[in-house]
């Protein structure tokens, strides 16, 4: 039988502290992640480089799924329904990002043979299907069976993988730019801190399966989903300036 939602503030933790501060953020995030999905499509509609729509594709589902964390997360205060599975959905955005800075990387490297690009196609799927397999697993079975330390684990040293992935590309492409301070340079370095601190968000759940205090984790948890919006808004300043000069 379903329970009835009942609308109200309901704190995290007992604790108004954080619940305030964890609201702000949401809020925050919400916002500012629905902007840069909105700036990533334009530019994704606006650009005439067929090889970069996978990049804005990766982008526009970025801003959507980090906005939809804090739309959940916002939810949980102001209502009964709990979503202990909101946090695999920041571990789908460490994802998205990572695959993006892949995408700067490839992107860059497009006067590569044909024969070479194709021959790690495959094997860049197969990392994909693992990838998402990883964050498959944490959503559901948090959904499932509730936060448990085995499935807490996967989440944080899926977030380190994930982020391990995509900083290996970034520094690639940083490391072999011929031309500094292109557009998709300069997005790949506002994008990086943006995967940083997204990272963290799932990442610090290993400490609970150290041992730590749960409500701890939680505050620090906040701090990090606020330096995730606050790198976000810088590249999403990025993205309107690139949408300006298209």
């Amino acid at each position: 039988m379903a329970r009835d939602v009942e609308f109200g503030l309901h704190l995290i933790a007992d604790n108004p502290n954080l619940t305030f501060i964890a609201f702000v953020g949401l809020v925050l995030l919400s916002v500012i992640a629905a902007r840069f999905g909105a700036y990533a499509y334009f530019n994704m509609r606006s650009t005439g480089v067929t090889a970069q729509r996978v990049l804005w594709e990766y982008l526009l589902y970025v801003g959507i799924i980090a906005a939809l964390y804090g739309l959940v997360g916002i939810l949980e205060i102001v209502s009964s329904i709990q979503t202990p599975y909101k946090t695999g959905l920041m571990l789908a955005v460490v994802l998205l990002l990572a695959l993006s800075l892949r995408e700067i990387y490839f992107n860059a490297a497009l006067s590569t043979a044909a024969e070479d690009r194709s021959d790690g196609f495959r094997g860049r799927r197969v990392v994909e299907v693992l990838f998402v397999a990883v964050v498959a697993a944490v959503v559901f079975g948090i959904a499932v069976v509730g936060i448990a330390r085995p499935l807490l684990a996967l989440q944080g040293l899926g977030a380190l993988a994930f982020a391990g992935y995509g900083f290996w590309f970034g520094r690639q492409q940083t490391a072999q730019a011929m031309v500094q301070g292109t557009m998709i340079d300069s997005l790949l370095r506002h994008l990086l801190p943006v995967m940083a601190f997204a990272t963290l968000v799932p990442a610090v759940d290993l400490a609970t399966v150290a041992g730590l205090d749960r409500v701890v984790i939680m505050h620090v948890q906040t701090v990090f989903v606020i330096m995730t919006a606050t790198a976000l808004m810088t590249a999403t300043i990025k993205l309107r300036q690139n949408l300006a000069s298209l």
